[in-house]
């Protein structure tokens, strides 16, 4: 057994620990409180949440937008990887300049400023997330060009291969599995920020079941979206991860 299975195995035991304390806890113990619902109400309440609050269509609009988003994003910079991957070019160089606001203020702060310039826009949250994962792609990619072996890309160069074709074909693949760790980092960051702009802007997504459940004092609904969108974030990381093993595993 490898470390990542034992840890994984590990995981597993305490969510099962506290799955059953939440059921003795909070069905048969304390079955009126305001802290967590009874398991049976949550079970219910997934019903309410596909007739109340309309589930499916806020649901695709959350999953959507960051999916699609970072999937565009990832073949976007694939197409244009041999420009990124030259240190020194004007898009490289825009998008630090960039990066560099993003470090005294916080992605969702940006994201409210957004909002107040597109308040009505149905695409804006899709747009967010597309330039986000552009941006964080082509600056790690950019960080992480000097830890690429350099028998890689001098083997290639002795061959007479391009510096197009080193940049597209031996360092965009030799970064591959640290790439995948990254847009997995990436998706753990897009999520709250997602839900906070849902929150804040209105409209479709989770983040305004959110809202509308705790302006109601929905607990039940509350946490059955808590569920909703672990599970959801959970399977994301599943998906991502396999992609990792099946197109960029390192031996």
């Amino acid at each position: 057994m490898n470390k990542e299975t034992a840890q994984n195995k590990s995981t597993l035991i305490y969510v099962l620990v506290y799955l059953i304390l939440w059921i003795v806890l909070f069905e048969f113990i304390l079955p009126v409180n305001n802290i967590l619902p009874k398991p049976s109400i949550v079970w219910q309440s997934f019903s309410a949440l596909w007739e109340d609050y309309n589930l499916p269509v806020n649901y695709l609009n959350t999953v959507s937008s960051i999916y699609l988003s970072i999937t565009a994003a990832y073949f976007i910079v694939h197409f244009i990887s041999p420009v990124i991957l030259n240190k020194k070019n004007f898009l490289t160089d825009f998008i630090h300049s960039l990066n560099w606001f993003s470090n005294f203020l916080p992605g969702i702060v940006i994201g409210m400023m957004i909002i107040f310039w597109f308040p009505e826009s149905n695409y804006i949250e899709f747009i967010f997330v597309l330039f986000t994962s552009i941006s964080s792609f082509i600056i790690f990619l950019q960080k992480e060009i000097n830890n690429v072996p350099s028998e890689y890309t001098d083997a290639a160069r002795s061959l007479g291969v391009s510096e197009n074709k080193i940049n597209k074909q031996v360092i965009w693949k030799s970064m591959q599995p640290d790439f995948y760790n990254h847009i997995i980092d990436l998706h753990l960051y897009i999520w709250p920020m997602i839900i906070a702009f849902e929150f804040i802007k209105g409209g479709y997504g989770l983040g305004s079941i959110f809202r509308f459940a705790l302006k109601y004092r929905d607990l039940s609904a509350l946490f059955s979206t808590f569920i909703i969108t672990g599970l959801t974030i959970y399977l994301g990381i599943i998906i991502i991860r396999f992609f990792k093993n099946k197109f960029a595993y390192r031996g």
